[in-house]
């Protein structure tokens, strides 16, 4: 028996976080464990325990207990331990500063603004030992800190991007072992998010702040007793640095001949008020990866590393260089290196005159790649560089692998985009000029992402910056989160102006109920209630407004994304009838919303479900006629109609021909179990099967509708054609794109033509998570593993495995808080063995093919079928 892996708030020993609620986490390794086991967590300011604050006993399956956090302390460190009789582990967190006023103040600089500055002082301290000192601080937008030239920490691109008009994120360090008499301490700060140019269409420059500043607190505990706070005022010093330019998008500039100058520093009198404790997992340098060189057809010398990434290039450049220019790409055309789909972003790094070997690092950009062009070094020089990858700090949690070597690189490649565009926030690409949090994408991809990784931290950030944004906006959905604030003006793009669509809205139910599905953090949910009721409100009171019809039939809506059924060259919306799409969304948040409220025991749960289920009636009695489909319905004379096809006519010159009769639009209908009866349920298996020939079992849909179709094909007895969609290698498929050699999933299906060409350069990304949502399927389908009901507290796994004739065998194995339950499948003939192991104080239920149920043991489990 073996207590391991504490967290609070999913994270590890948080040092100065944000604690808006508490819940404590913990796994267990064991076997034969009662699920009547009674575990005790403590929490004491002292590290034996022997006075404790808190004390309470918990039978929860998922290894979790939430407390109310009133009882917190500023700047306190807390200990907590988890007991099981004999056995135990324990673990600290630590408060920031909280309710506690800023005596320092914000300082910046009164010389023009330039791209990287650096503050620092030197500090005349006393001769005695230091218990304990922390740093609370501060640089925006971007900053790094060093105490005697040694970097503090692990941690880059601090403090991340969040909405940084709405709240401000400072960092805690434990400086104990850094300090000493006449230790100089230093922010380097450059752009960021902050400052630096953002956002797409060529961007904006200091959309929170024309210059850095910072603001730091310096607390020192001394074994005497004593106490000491260093603040940051006029009497710190300012200068520029060697970083001559640095931008999210196009790179940095670090001229090591550069003079260094000093600047005038001076106190602000910004406000303080914004400045909070953080909440987000660090950002931090992970895997190492190392290139293959060689020169392009343009006789250029490229990098290979084998893996598009996000990250850094580092390591040692020679003396004596004047110039070393690297950029950075996502692919090679015609042999010859190619980064024109990048639109304005340079993701450049120049180093210049180098009077001696050097040691570089970039510091406040990262770059999205997997070649590198490389001018002013040699082959044996250049070949002595390393990338690493750079990404928030997750676990990772599960593993898959097949007889199926594509689907074994569909899965890496799914979990390769997820890692590149989990960097601070759920962004869509790692890139281009664009790298924004798109509501939409996270919302579909998120079941996908809390499969591979433990994203509750990191997602609970995200969830935060989003509930802030929609309360500047009144309960509506930003398309993007952060939201940066752009003055409107002739022409700007309607994305900067408007709220979120269905789908891109819709993340506000859709994330809280998958985190509570994946970790059972009934605190986190209930810190997202409210937003989840805003945004149905939001909805509900301009149904009402616009006749209760109980359809969303109103407002902007994108509809099918990027769907190929418009069979129109460029067209990014696709045929479904937006008003059905929206609709569903609508309904789905609404039963989403009322699960929440059931789960936290709020009365408010019986006015949601009544609001579902007339949505739902609405639909059925809008969408069909007799039982049957109406492929031309009344709503395409909709408010939302004719603004989309007024779009669709402005962005592409053409016409869009809107029905229901898609693929999109039906299987969105059967997997949520949107018709009358079980004849208009047939109806529709049969128009689904129709469309999927008339498509040769090749894929139409988009943003919306991808995520529902293998599931809605399998679900309703077309097991083979969802199993031919999966498998198909030609082009638009998943592994079509394997074929091409992707290491990460596509933007569009088309983003590389069968000829290996790229298809365009406008908005075509390589490395884009949303259409790997389809992760899912091959877990909770063709694995067969699926999560608890959000409804059951009892930890039953649903093991039901589909087989196919593509996989002669496949596995999986997903860490719980329990152990891993693991899920392996092999077919011989006829005969199908499968094997599950179960984790201690687990349920699970296997269904077999003739839909006999099996109440699994724990341990190892042995299931033979025969199939036909």
């Amino acid at each position: 028996m073996k207590i391991h892996n504490l967290t609070v708030n999913g994270i590890k020993e948080p040092l100065g976080y944000s604690f808006e609620y508490l819940t404590f986490s913990w796994d267990i390794s064991a076997r034969n464990l009662s699920r009547d086991t009674l575990f005790t967590v403590e929490i004491s300011k002292d590290p034996s325990f022997n006075t404790l604050i808190i004390s309470e006993k918990t039978k929860n399956l998922f290894n979790k207990l939430s407390i109310n956090p009133n009882f917190l302390q500023p700047r306190t460190r807390y200990y907590w331990k988890v007991s099981l009789g004999d056995v135990s582990a324990s673990s600290f967190f630590e408060t920031g500063k909280m309710s506690e006023n800023w005596k320092a103040n914000w300082i910046s600089y009164e010389n023009d603004a330039i791209s990287c500055v650096r503050f620092y002082k030197t500090l005349s301290l006393p001769s005695k030992k230091i218990r304990n000192a922390r740093l609370y601080g501060l640089g925006l937008g971007l900053y790094e800190v060093s105490i005697d030239d040694k970097k503090v920490g692990n941690e880059f691109l601090a403090p991340g991007y969040h909405s940084y008009d709405l709240f401000l994120q400072y960092q805690t360090y434990d400086v104990t072992d850094y300090l000493k008499t006449g230790s100089e301490i230093s922010f380097l700060v450059g752009n960021g998010w902050y400052r630096g140019r953002f956002v797409f269409d060529g961007g904006f420059e200091n959309l929170y702040g024309d210059k850095q500043k910072m603001i730091a607190e310096l607390h020192i505990d001394y074994e005497d007793g004593s106490h000491e706070v260093i603040l940051t005022d006029s009497s710190w010093k300012v200068e520029n640095s060697l970083v001559q330019e640095n931008s999210i998008y196009d790179g940095e500039v670090i001229d090591y001949a550069k003079d260094i100058l000093p600047l005038h520093c001076i106190e602000l009198t910004d406000t303080k008020s914004l400045l909070q404790e953080r909440i987000d997992p660090p950002i931090k340098l992970l895997e190492e990866l190392r290139p293959k060189i060689f020169y392009d057809k343009a006789n250029q010398l490229i990098l290979d590393f084998g893996q598009e990434l996000s990250g850094w290039l580092c390591g040692e450049i020679p003396a004596g260089k004047t110039e070393v220019v690297f950029q950075f790409g996502e692919l090679l055309q015609n042999g010859v290196f190619y980064n024109e789909n990048l639109r304005t972003a340079k993701q450049t790094v120049k180093i210049l005159n180098t009077k001696e070997k050097v040691d570089f690092r970039p510091h406040f950009t990262y770059f999205g790649f997997r070649y590198v062009k490389v001018e002013g070094l040699l082959p044996n020089e250049a070949e002595k560089l390393v990338a690493r990858v750079i990404q928030t700090d997750m676990e990772d949690t599960f593993e898959f692998t097949s007889s199926h070597s594509k689907l074994n690189q569909l899965m890496s490649n799914i979990k390769w985009s997820q890692k590149d565009n989990f960097v601070s926030i759920p962004t869509d690409c790692p890139q281009r000029d664009e790298r924004m949090g798109w509501t939409g994408d996270i919302a579909i991809f998120s079941n996908t992402a809390s499969y591979n990784m433990e994203t509750r931290a990191f997602l609970a950030h995200y969830l935060k910056n989003l509930r802030l944004e929609q309360q500047k906006l009144n309960g509506k959905i930003p398309f993007f989160v952060p939201y940066p604030k752009v003055a409107p003006f002739d022409g700007i793009n309607p994305f900067l102006t408007g709220s979120a669509s269905a789908v891109w809205g819709d993340v506000i139910t859709i994330l809280p109920m998958n985190l509570y599905k994946h970790y059972r953090d009934k605190a986190l949910l209930e810190a997202n209630i409210e937003s989840m009721v805003a945004w149905v409100n939001t909805i509900y009171e301009e149904d009402e407004a616009k006749g209760s019809k109980r359809l969303w039939h109103f407002g902007m809506q994108l509809g099918d994304w990027l769907a190929l059924d418009s069979n129109i060259p460029g067209c990014v919306m696709g045929a479904t009838d937006s008003v059905l799409i929206a609709s569903i969304y609508y309904y789905l948040s609404a039963k989403n919303t009322a699960d929440a409220l059931m789960i936290l025991a709020d009365d408010r749960a019986d006015f949601y479900f009544q609001l579902s289920l007339e949505i739902k009636k609405a639909i059925i009695s809008t969408f069909y006629k007799n039982g049957e489909l109406i492929d031309k319905p009344d709503t395409l004379n909709s408010e939302v109609e004719q603004i989309r096809k007024g779009m669709m006519q402005a962005f592409v010159g053409e016409k869009i021909d809107t029905r229901t009769y898609t693929q999109t639009g039906i299987a969105m209908l059967l997997r949520y179990k949107i018709y009358p009866d079980e004849k208009a349920k047939k109806y529709l298996v049969k128009l689904l099967k129709n469309v999927m020939e008339e498509a040769k079992g090749f894929l139409t849909t988009g943003f919306a509708g991808t995520p529902d179709l293998p599931h809605a094909l399998l679900e309703n007895g077309l097991s083979n054609q969802a199993f031919e969609l999966l498998f198909k290698e030609d082009a638009p498929s998943w592994l079509f794109e394997v074929n091409m050699g992707a290491t990460t999933t596509w933007e569009r299906w088309d983003s590389i033509l069968p000829n290996g060409q790229i298809s365009g350069t406008e908005m075509n990304s390589l490395n884009h998570y949303a259409y790997g949502a389809v992760e899912d399927f091959i877990i909770e389908k063709i694995l067969g593993l699926n999560l608890p009901d959000v409804r059951d507290e009892e930890a039953t796994y649903r093991i039901e495995p589909h087989y196919t004739e593509h996989l002669n065998w496949i596995s999986g194995k997903l860490k719980t808080v329990n152990g891993f339950i693991t899920v392996t499948w092999r077919k011989e003939n006829k005969l199908i063995e499968i094997e599950v192991d179960v984790p201690t104080r687990t349920k699970a239920k296997f269904t077999m093919k003739n839909g006999k149920v099996l109440l699994l043991h724990e341990g190892r489990n042995i299931i033979k079928e025969v199939v036909d």
